[in-house]
């Protein structure tokens, strides 16, 4: 029919095969849907969406300064068993080094991997070296990590095709949680995975995304088996670039924050990128740790959380400020809460 086949893969998980096709001359994506459900009965077809990672750099005043959530010693030991897909990560960063990393690189169809800027700080985030520069909230936790982000002109992105690669091999390797610092569309094919990693038991959390209050939701986040995470500054007041809506369930730390730079070191950085791992590591404990399933962690996440804004949840903190499961007694009555500085 004039396609083009860019690249096929098997997709495990969800036990079909996945094609990047190049549209013939003529077609535009609404016929090309078209065609190839008739070509191709019971198939389902979308455009290659586009994602980006949700960080911005600080500069100066721009960013408050910002406290991590304060974890117990008890934290600090935990094992979990994460993924998280993102930029590359540097393995051989202070931070990172002879931490439990594992990292895999998608096959990227000859186009040149993103840098490891990004993947490197929320890496570091969450696993790094509690003895180094940029400290993690699970130094002692599991990371594997995925590489499927490819450099462009106007920066680094991951197409959907990449994204539903990556997803599978995390699902594969029965990871506990899924961490997901970058922001897109809605995309059908996307979401059927998506769907499969939360009946597979996993936790799922994604960065709300960084276009501002006014922006359309932004997925994989907005999708109901997501987590949406938003981002607050030192004095707990909402990122100003961060998004709002319904669909926002927790606030995290994410201006300001130090992390590992890509090489060595460290720089401020912020956004809502930033603030997903501190939710991911609470997940994971509440699972890990305490032996809980996704669900029943995720909802105890929420009871526990620190109100923020007005009363109860809404659309510009969701629950409120996460807490470490270490903060929360059986009955979800807070036992502290995290304060900035």
């Amino acid at each position: 029919a004039g396609y083009d086949v860019l690249s096929q893969r098997d997709n495990a998980t969800l036990s079909r095969s996945a094609a990047r096709l190049r549209l013939p001359p003529g077609r535009n994506a609404a016929q090309a849907r078209e065609e190839i459900a008739r070509l191709l009965p019971g198939s389902l077809a979308a455009l290659n969406s586009l994602y980006r990672p949700d960080d911005l750099t600080c500069d100066g005043a721009d960013c408050a300064a910002q406290k991590m959530v304060s974890w117990t010693p008890a934290d600090l030991q935990a094992r979990p068993r994460i993924g998280m897909i993102d930029t590359g990560v540097n393995p051989d960063h202070p931070s990172l080094r002879g931490q439990s990393l594992r990292v895999n690189q998608v096959d990227l169809d000859g186009r040149n991997a993103a840098g490891r800027r990004h993947g490197t700080a929320v890496a570091a985030l969450l696993i790094g070296n509690p003895h180094g520069r940029a400290p993690g909230l699970l130094p002692r936790a599991d990371l594997i990590a995925v590489e499927a982000f490819h450099s462009r002109a106007d920066g680094a992105a991951a197409d959907a095709f990449s994204l539903l690669n990556a997803l599978d091999v995390l699902i594969q390797a029965r990871v506990q949680v899924i961490n997901m610092s970058f922001s897109g569309p809605a995309n059908p094919v996307l979401r059927q995975i998506v769907i499969q990693a939360r009946d597979a038991g996993i936790g799922l959390v994604a960065a709300a995304g960084n276009g501002g209050p006014g922006a359309a939701p932004a997925f994989p986040a907005a999708w109901p088996e997501v987590i949406a995470v938003t981002a607050v500054d030192a004095d707990r007041a909402p990122y100003r670039q961060a998004a709002q809506g319904p669909h926002v369930a927790l606030a995290a730390p994410g201006v300001n924050l130090w992390t590992a730079a890509s090489i060595e070191g460290g720089r401020l950085r912020s956004g809502t990128s930033y603030a997903a791992p501190f939710v991911s590591a609470a997940l994971a404990l509440g699972m890990a740790r305490d032996g809980l399933n996704a669900a029943d962690a995720r909802d105890r996440l929420f009871r526990c959380a620190t109100d923020l804004g007005a009363p109860g949840r809404d659309p510009v903190f969701g629950h409120g400020m996460v807490a470490s499961p270490s903060a929360c007694a059986d009955d979800g009555s807070q036992l502290f809460s995290v304060s900035g500085e």
